[in-house]
């Protein structure tokens, strides 16, 4: 630890619902996560500051830990003092805000256009229209088309390096041009990622435009992606603009030296680093499901591959879910009837009140529908975006993912850990061997927040920091339901064993509590994969999570009975199974 800074460090995350303040500290030699506090966001009317909220939840983390890290004041004490009072660094992250408005401008809408809108979807942003070569409108349908767009970003790609030069130009002659039509006072914020040669006469077209920002070529060859330094420069112009819009954050920057970190690209530097450090074949999925957004970070072979869906979440963005399902794709995840008005008045409800809780089981159950049905829909998105050299063994399948990380308050606050991890299982549906983890109190941002400047703290931290719900083996296979397709033997290393036949359709939880190992044997029969292959069997070595172990043998995609009241039988099983109520 001599070689290493040992602060205490206050982590500030503001989401759209939520804020959130967790302290780290050195215990025993090494850091460790001491304890968190958690407000209601005060970003919206009628505060229309973070301030209240942040100090609420600090004020809470305080009371948790009867240490002081804010005085009478209401201002954070720093640096530490040697009896334990205050803090020496804040690290703050923030989903809070409106989606930044984005214009792409690109060569080819199929080339350089799809990269910047996969960059554009790595972050809080909302596309509002693209300009290419392929665009048939005339240029004054384009003039119209900037100044409607009424853009606060404005996103260039196209040409590889070295590559075409003068049509990208000609089409930002005319982009340039319409930016002087914008009302007086907005002035977008312009991300060149193109080809380097044309880094100088792009800054000099924008320069009385906005603030001009340039990073690699997202494309330096036809088919290679490379986005790692323009996110860097996009976290910039994002954190820039959240100055701008959110009361309060300004004032808590200058605290921290200016630091304001995406929370979506904070926690996909967590999910890099799992991937990283694992060096596995598989891959990593972070999913973090809140109340205005959705974002999917996955890792594979140390590269991250980030999607966020800021116009869809399961609190104040339900109701855009209306145009992403149907009613019968809401409904099998209920163990009960109901209607079609019933689900969009719960939706739009939902939008409406976001900070509602559940009340009772059925409650809860609406609850959960909506955060499947929200994080099946983000996945569809990511996954149009994953390269083809990543995509599961078929098109309506997930790659095989070693780890899961889930987070987000639907996925925290779940009564019983079993709920989470049913809820990760139903909108993910892994195949293979995985492990779920839950990030309880909120920490993954703060962690990738911290990657850089206090490496030693992220991998101490880490122990404890996540709850380990169990490890996961899918069945995939074509069977009946009610059939018989492994057979599984778990002997615990304190000498306890469970041997159970697993049936087409069902779930099936092993005990086996957080902390201890042992060894599981699985006989699937012919044709079945549990992960090992089709057929093959194996006896692995495993190890306990909250849950225990489960045998997931519903299928993939999942098997649903199309009577509804089986179905529904089917479904109020699975949740009994998990421990659940219905």
């Amino acid at each position: 630890m001599a070689d290493y800074p040992t602060d205490t460090i206050l982590a500030l995350d503001f989401g759209a619902s939520n804020t959130r303040a967790a302290l780290f500290d050195v215990v025993e030699g090494a850091y460790r996560f001491v304890a968190c506090g958690e407000a209601p966001s005060t970003a919206k009317p009628p505060f229309l500051d973070i301030s209240e909220g942040m100090r609420h939840a600090i004020f809470e983390l305080q009371a948790v830990t009867g240490r002081i890290v804010m005085d009478q004041s209401a201002q954070l004490i720093l640096p530490a003092t040697p009896d334990g009072t205050g803090i020496d660094i804040v690290v703050v992250t923030s989903s809070v805000g409106p989606a930044a408005r984005a214009l792409l401008v690109g060569l080819l809408p199929e080339v350089s256009v799809e990269s910047a809108r996969r960059l554009a979807g790595s972050s809080y942003i909302t596309v509002k229209d693209t300009l290419s070569l392929g665009d048939r409108r005339k240029e004054e349908k384009q003039f119209d088309a900037v100044v409607n767009a009424d853009p606060e970003l404005i996103f260039i790609a196209g040409g590889t390096d070295n590559g075409s030069r003068e049509a990208l130009l000609k089409l930002l002659d005319t982009v340039s041009l319409a930016c002087l039509l914008l009302p007086s006072g907005q002035s977008p914020r312009v991300l060149y990622t193109g080809n380097p040669l044309l880094k100088d006469k792009v800054t000099e077209l924008f320069t009385n435009i906005g603030p001009v920002y340039t990073a690699a070529n997202i494309q330096p060859e036809l088919g290679e992606e490379v986005f790692g330094p323009a996110r860097v420069e996009l976290a910039k112009i994002m954190s820039e603009l959240r100055l701008g819009q959110i009361g309060g954050l300004q004032a808590l920057t200058q605290i921290n030296g200016g630091g304001l970190q995406p929370t979506a690209q904070a926690e996909g530097q967590i999910v890099r680093y799992f991937n990283r450090a694992t060096n596995s074949s598989g891959g990593v999925l972070g999913v973090n499901v809140g109340s205005a957004a959705t974002s999917i970070a996955a890792a594979f072979q140390g590269e991250l591959h980030l999607s966020v869906r800021a116009d869809l979440g399961v609190g104040m963005n339900s109701g855009n879910l209306l145009t992403e399902t149907t009613v019968d794709q809401f409904t099998r995840w209920l163990p009960f009837e109901t209607s079609a008005t019933a689900v969009r008045e719960f939706i739009l409800n939902k939008s409406v009140y976001p900070h509602t809780v559940p009340a009772e089981v059925a409650d809860l159950h609406w609850e959960y529908a909506l955060a499947r049905e929200v994080l099946r829909a983000a996945l569809r998105t990511a996954q149009a975006r994953w390269p083809a050299q990543v995509l599961g063994p078929r098109s309506d399948l997930l790659p095989r993912m070693d780890l899961i990380l889930g987070s987000g308050a639907v996925l925290s606050h779940a009564p019983r850990p079993a709920l989470a991890a049913m809820l990760l299982l139903d909108a993910l549906q892994p195949i293979g061997v995985t492990n779920l983890l839950l990030d309880p109190h909120h920490l993954l941002a703060a962690l990738g927040a911290l990657t850089h400047t206090h490496p030693m703290t992220v991998v101490q931290a880490l122990d404890g920091a996540l709850l380990s719900l169990g490890m996961v083996f899918s069945v995939v296979g074509d069977a009946r339901l009610g059939n018989v397709v492994c057979t599984a033997k778990l002997v615990s290393d304190t000498g306890g064993e469970t041997t159970v036949d697993v049936k087409f359709g069902s779930l099936e939880v092993l005990p086996l509590p957080l902390g201890q190992d042992g060894k599981l044997t699985l006989k699937p029969r012919a044709g079945v994969d549990v992960g090992f292959g089709p057929g093959r069997g194996k006896t692995v070595s495993v190890s306990g999570g909250a849950v225990g172990l489960i045998v997931d043998a519903r299928g993939r995609p999942l098997v649903f009975p199309k009577a509804a009241d089986k179905r529904q039988a089917l479904v109020a099983d699975w949740i009994r199974k998990m421990g659940g109520s219905v």
